[in-house]
This record gives C-alpha cells, sequence and structure tokens, in this order.
C-alpha cells in the first residue's frame, strides 16, 4: 500500500476550443499592445515586446493580424468604438428622460459626464488620450478613420439630440454649438490632467461636478442663442 497521501491531481481548465483559444490569444495581444503603445509609441514598440507581454509565441501578431500595423489599427478600431458607444448610449438614454424646459440641459449633462469620466477616472480612457498623443506625433493610422469612426457618429447624435430639444437652430447652427461644447470639454479633460501630474504644485483644476455644471449652463445659454425666432 502506498504510503504518499491521497491527493487528486489538478484538474485541467474545461476544454477550449481552438476558437476559445484564438479569442484569448488576440484579446491578450491588444491588451498588451494598448498598454505598451500608449507607454511608448508605435516606434519604439516591437512585436517581440507585444507578444513578450501577452504570453504569445512571437508568430502569434501575423497570424492573427498580419503585422504589427493591423494589430495597432485593431487595437484603435476596438477602443475608439467602446467610448462611441458609450457616448452615443449616453445621449439616448437622455433623451428618454430629457422633458419639458431644462431638457437641452439633461442631454448636455449627460454627454458632458460620459465624455469626461472615462478621460479622467477610468484606465482605458487614460490610455486613449495617451495613445492620441502618440499618434498626433507618429500617426499610424489611415488618416479618415478617427473622424469617420468615432468623431462623425458622436457628433451626429448631439446635433440631432440638441436640435430635438432646443426648437428653431438649425442643424448647421447645432453642428457649430457641438464644436464648442467637445472644445470645452477637451480643455477641461487636460486641465485636470495637468493638475494631476503636477502634484498639486501650483496648479490646480475646478471640481468636476463644478466644471460640468457651468459647462452645460454656459452651453445652452449659447445654444438657445442660436435659435432663429420665428417672424
Amino acid at each position: 500500500m502506498s504510503l504518499l497521501p491521497n491527493t487528486i491531481p489538478d484538474q485541467p481548465p474545461r476544454n477550449l476550443t481552438q476558437a476559445d483559444l484564438g479569442a484569448q490569444t488576440r484579446e491578450r495581444l491588444l491588451e498588451a499592445a494598448e498598454r505598451l503603445f500608449g507607454q511608448r509609441g508605435y516606434a519604439a514598440t516591437s512585436v517581440r515586446d507585444v507578444t513578450a507581454a501577452a504570453a504569445c509565441n512571437v508568430a502569434a501578431v501575423n497570424y492573427h493580424y498580419g503585422g504589427k500595423r493591423n494589430l495597432y489599427i485593431e487595437m484603435f478600431h476596438r477602443r475608439l468604438a467602446a467610448i462611441r458607444e458609450q457616448r452615443v448610449g449616453s445621449i439616448r438614454e437622455a433623451m428618454h428622460r430629457a422633458v419639458g424646459p431644462r431638457a437641452l440641459e439633461t442631454v448636455l449633462r449627460a454627454f458632458a459626464g460620459a465624455f469626461l469620466e472615462p478621460l479622467v477616472a477610468k484606465a482605458e480612457g487614460r490610455r486613449l488620450i495617451e495613445l492620441m498623443a502618440r499618434e498626433t506625433v507618429d500617426a499610424q493610422l489611415p488618416p479618415e478613420m478617427f473622424a469617420e469612426e468615432f468623431v462623425e457618429p458622436v457628433h451626429r447624435v448631439l446635433i440631432e439630440a440638441i436640435t430635438a430639444t432646443t426648437p428653431g437652430i438649425s442643424a448647421h447652427d447645432a453642428a457649430l454649438c457641438v464644436l464648442s461644447i467637445v472644445g470645452q470639454l477637451v480643455h477641461v479633460a487636460h486641465v485636470t490632467r495637468s493638475a494631476a501630474n503636477a502634484g498639486g504644485h501650483r496648479f490646480t483644476a475646478p471640481p468636476m461636478a463644478e466644471a460640468v455644471d457651468h459647462i452645460v449652463k454656459f452651453s445652452a445659454a449659447g445654444v438657445r442663442g442660436c435659435r432663429v425666432e420665428p417672424s
């Protein structure tokens, strides 16, 4: 009789199909690529760096994405799609509850929150800022990709919401208002991150809630000021 204690061998995980394993590998590659491209930039990040961080074979990038640049583009596809759907969803959800004379403010507040919160509070949003900064210096994306997949779909939904909640404003003027609103939000995100990076040394940013309140109030007045009153 064996003197060894009774043991139960480790049970392997459930049987994974090749499709499951491939999906897991692609996810690890995208996560590693997003982190490394944001930290180092495109040129300074090698395929070997990405596969090492993703615990994958060096050939995995070519097999799943056809090369480094395609991996980079797919990484942006994924991140832009996630934030686009979050912003569009916030606007549409706000439209369901936007009633009465303050309906415009409801929409603007929902959009402002959806715009700022991921950029200043979530790691994914901060990564996007890093990636966009790198992309500005060393452009690798197709020129039309950012506008067609991210900016235009969000702006189109916000323009529709503004015209629906502000009788008398034209789509053209609503589009100009959207550019103004987004500009304010981008500046607040930049100031907030700069203040955080400065560690409080002679640089402060307004509280986020206060900044959002001001942008909503200021922008709502500006939107209404663009209405054409019936003669």
